[in-house]
């Protein structure tokens, strides 16, 4: 094939970069067309969320952006998925049948016409970023609102239901290792882990730590509240080290959970900027990065793999073994606080930064694993 061009279908508009779910999305789009791919881009847009942007006209070939229809009737009586039945706009499909370029639908939302008998021949690849029906399951489980909760729960039937559309594609590129053999039972799976804003390897690392345990995420996700309370409640009694949770948009429970326990070491940081949550990643002693949903890669971890210093982590933020090779594995509330008592006072020497550093690259280097998914598309 001598002409290189493909399509990509993204479920939101890519810049800013300014949530989890999209960063894998800008920076894939940015690396692909870094490393020579020709990409025609679909995108959707809708309140609440990035218009727009003329940003992202360096990366494409063409770039065509399409309203999501959040109708109520979508969701209350379709069969299908309403994060898909939301995004079933007819000019895509119109552009799409205009050439023969393999198609990369860039997560589950993006699949409306994945399946139409127009498109039966064309070459279409599915990014995975996460066994979709399972997240929403477990968004059900922390979710306290009955009406989100019946939701959750509703969309992780239909979505369960969808994925068996996947039988169709050639080629599934799947964020996290471990969900591999559960995608190899509709096509050929490759493991092609999500692209992230990389700073760069740090050469020498900063004298100046502080002596303190960094938890962070974006404290508005239900998850990442849950975890922060865990933290608080079972872990902080056990030990005198300060801890820090750090956050976008903490909810009023948490915030006042903080305040009722009364413990001088436990401190709250709202909504820091980047920058801000770039230097307690860098200067803590310890970052702490805990989860009870297992699925996908938890790209707060990354962050801190290639820009902190010790990191302790639960089993459910490992992926497949991957993880638990550069960071301290715990799980109870005793074994995590005996864990930062011991590493609050072992420097992080840049030998043990070097040597985690080459594990890290050999599976997250955006560059290599934009080539990859070039191979695949045009294999």
């Amino acid at each position: 094939m001598t002409d290189q061009k493909f399509h990509i279908i993204a479920f939101d508009v890519p810049y800013p970069p300014n949530y989890g779910g999209i960063v894998d999305v800008y920076y894939k789009l940015k690396t692909l067309h870094q490393v020579g791919g020709k990409i025609i881009y679909h995108c959707f847009y809708y309140d609440g969320h990035n218009p727009p942007h003329e940003e992202l006209k360096k990366y494409c070939e063409e770039i065509h952006y399409y309203p999501r229809k959040k109708r109520i009737w979508k969701l209350l009586f379709s069969r299908l998925p309403y994060v898909i039945a939301s995004r079933d706009n007819k000019a895509i499909l119109k552009r799409l049948l205009k050439d023969d370029y393999p198609i990369l639908f860039d997560g589950i939302q993006t699949c409306y016409w994945m399946n139409n008998r127009r498109l039966k021949n064309r070459k279409k690849i599915f990014r995975a970023n996460n066994i979709e029906h399972a997240y929403y399951a477990g968004l059900a489980l922390w979710e306290q609102s009955k009406i989100k909760k019946i939701y959750f729960k509703l969309e992780a039937k239909k979505l369960a239901r969808f994925e068996s559309n996947l039988k169709d594609v050639n080629g599934i590129l799947c964020v996290a290792k471990m969900d591999i053999p559960h995608f190899e039972t509709y096509a050929k799976t490759h493991h092609i882990p999500p692209f992230f804003h990389s700073i760069g390897k740090i050469e020498h690392l900063q004298e100046h730590t502080i002596k303190q345990v960094l938890f962070q995420g974006n404290l508005s996700v239900k998850e990442n509240e849950h975890a922060a309370l865990f933290i608080l409640k079972e872990v902080a009694p056990l030990t005198e080290i300060p801890i820090v949770i750090a956050g976008k948009n903490p909810s009023s429970i948490l915030s006042e959970a903080i305040e009722k326990a009364n413990l001088p070491h436990v401190k709250l940081i709202d909504t820091p900027s980047l920058e801000e949550m770039d230097d307690l990643i860098k200067n803590s002693r310890i970052n702490l990065l805990m989860t009870f949903q297992q699925t996908g890669i938890k790209l707060k971890l990354l962050h801190a793999l290639e820009s902190g210093r010790h990191i302790i982590i639960n089993d459910k933020m490992d992926d497949s073994g991957i993880f638990t090779a550069m960071c301290h594995t715990e799980n109870t509330p005793h074994d995590i606080a005996s864990r930062i008592n011991q590493l609050i006072n072992i420097p992080f020497t840049s030998e043990l930064k070097h040597e985690r550093d080459l594990k890290f690259a050999e599976y997250y280097n955006n560059e290599q694993n934009a080539k990859n998914i070039l191979s695949i598309i045009h294999d």
